[in-house]
């Protein structure tokens, strides 16, 4: 078996050739030119680990080299790359450069897993002869990092970032506020009505983290991004085609804020800090001006240095709200959002509000009929977070040393995840952006225990995401699985070993619990 057969997710179309395979030699050079240039510095800085060569970018071709080439007309959208390998070399073809950043996630994985080390390896570098013709299912295809309940430095982000990026994830949710804390830095406006102190959102509420008995260690990782740091994030992450989506939660999950602003409680006293795990208790205030003085200002300020076009208002778990208090906030907060010019998601329950064109509602939980009415009738578009699907907080199983257990439906491992269908409850696939999996962060403290969480189960939502259905299948799925056992371990990533599956290798971290901070062997790729 070849490694065209262990591909993660399965591409489109795969034809093997007859003809010798490629080596790739130390003489081998990355041509590009042009906008394809940083992605071809990325291969190089990605191949040159493992095999020690020089792996010079250049702009001419010759036989044995891998040549990177944008073309303006090209079938299959903007994400979509055709790979052809000979013995003469390897050429990859897309009409953007996303697109061939796509092609060098599979080119990497026709490689023998040793080249993700990050030391020089002895042996020789062959891939088959193949041709590959690939698109993604959805554009959207994400994950959810909760930053709130507790933190991650913006390195440790990036560290995220680089392993979900070989999936072809290409969107990230920082759930950047919730009762527990405040992440990211909001200026003092030159016009402040209310003398609203919002230096105090991260001098209070970047202090706070969540607190849980069972957690190792309990309490959670204190912090906050400064908006330059958020601008690095997402500079780096767009060199990786990876769009981020920060999500500020209203109008529950605001205790933080409540606890920083005085203003924003009714008998102008700020509420005390919490370290509690239950949600449902918080809510701003419907008939107080300072209410929507303050979102104005915070999501004007977010929107204002985000790079792509979405803006997550929350929306969820407002249990203390009154139904028609959250209606005509949620309303508001609508409006407001897109008056900054982003389309506003949000979680499923703000689908009870009227939604402006271009929408997005991620549906993670309860009634579906409010979500599909507004995709039929108002056009919205759903990313599908069903947690029983998704949520990667979720105990693989009751003896887990780490997640939760509120979902119906375990255990969860990797088929939980990969045997269903995002096209479900009526919606078609036009409907649907993508598809997203959250992890919470309750019982996680580190990046270990965080990829211990997520891999391998976010592979299958990665697969779910751009595989069409008619390719997918799950034994097969399975076998690949095993197989993406040894680049992972190479790569030094920590993920479970699901039991009924025939790993190629080992994790250095069988389970990171005791493991301090978030060093992590597979590191950073250059840009």
């Amino acid at each position: 078996m070849n490694t065209t057969d262990n591909l993660i997710p399965r591409p489109s179309h795969v034809a093997l050739l007859n003809g010798p395979a490629f080596t790739l030699a130390p003489t081998a050079r990355i041509a590009a030119s042009g906008a394809a240039t940083p992605v071809a510095r990325q291969l190089a800085s990605l191949l040159r680990r493992g095999t020690g060569f020089d792996l010079p970018t250049v702009e001419d071709t010759r036989p044995g080299d891998i040549s990177l080439e944008l073309v303006e007309t090209f079938d299959g959208g903007p994400e979509a790359y055709e790979l052809s390998v000979t013995e003469g070399g390897v050429v990859l073809a897309a009409s953007t450069p996303a697109g061939l950043f796509n092609g060098v996630q599979t080119l990497r994985q026709l490689f023998p897993a040793s080249i993700e080390g990050t030391d020089p390896q002895a042996g020789t570098w062959v891939i088959p002869a193949v041709d590959i013709a690939d698109a993604p299912r959805f554009a959207y295809r994400g994950l959810m990092l909760d930053v709130a309940r507790n933190f991650f430095t913006v390195q440790e982000v990036k560290e995220q970032i680089d392993v979900m990026t070989q999936f072809k994830f290409n969107a990230l949710h920082l759930h950047l506020t919730d009762d527990q804390a405040w992440r990211i830095e909001i200026h003092e406006p030159a016009k402040n009505p209310s003398g609203l102190p919002y230096a105090k959102l991260t001098e209070v509420g970047g202090q706070g983290a969540v607190e849980v008995s069972t957690a190792m260690p309990p309490r959670g990782n204190s912090g906050f991004y400064t908006q330059q740091d958020f601008k690095d994030i997402q500079a780096y992450a767009a060199t990786k085609n990876v769009l981020v989506i920060p999500e500020i939660d209203l109008p529950g999950h605001v205790n933080a804020a409540l606890a920083a602003i005085p203003q924003l409680n009714p008998d102008g006293q700020a509420k005390p800090m919490s370290t509690t795990s239950e949600v449902g208790w918080s809510t701003l205030t419907e008939d107080l001006p300072a209410t929507y003085e303050f979102v104005r200002e915070v999501l004007g300020q977010l929107a204002a240095i985000t790079v792509g076009p979405y803006l997550h208002i929350g929306g969820d778990e407002a249990h203390v709200t009154g139904h028609d208090d959250y209606v005509s906030m949620v309303q508001r907060f609508v409006r407001i959002g897109a008056e900054t010019g982003k389309s506003v998601v949000g979680w499923n329950e703000f689908a009870a509000v009227e939604l402006p064109q271009g929408s997005v509602i991620q549906y993670w939980h309860g009634d579906f009929e409010p979500t599909v009415r507004q995709a039929e009738q108002n056009g919205s578009r759903v990313i599908m977070s069903p947690a029983a699907n998704t949520y990667l907080d979720q105990k693989y199983a009751s003896d887990s040393p780490v997640g939760l257990e509120w979902v119906e439906g375990g255990p969860f491992t990797w088929s939980e995840y990969y045997n269903w269908d995002p096209a479900q409850g009526g919606l078609q696939d036009q409907q649907i952006l993508g598809v997203e999996g959250p992890l919470w962060t309750e019982t996680v403290r580190n990046n270990q225990q965080a990829q211990w969480l997520l891999y391998p189960r976010a592979v299958s939502l990665a697969e779910v995401a751009w595989s069409g259905q008619e390719v997918r299948n799950p034994g097969d799925f399975r076998r690949r699985l095993g197989a993406l056992g040894e680049r992972l371990a190479t790569q030094g990533v920590a993920f479970q070993e699901a039991p009924d599956v025939e790993w190629s290798a080992k994790p250095e971290y069988p389970f990171p619990g005791t493991i301090a901070g978030s060093a992590s062997k597979y590191g950073t790729i250059e840009a």
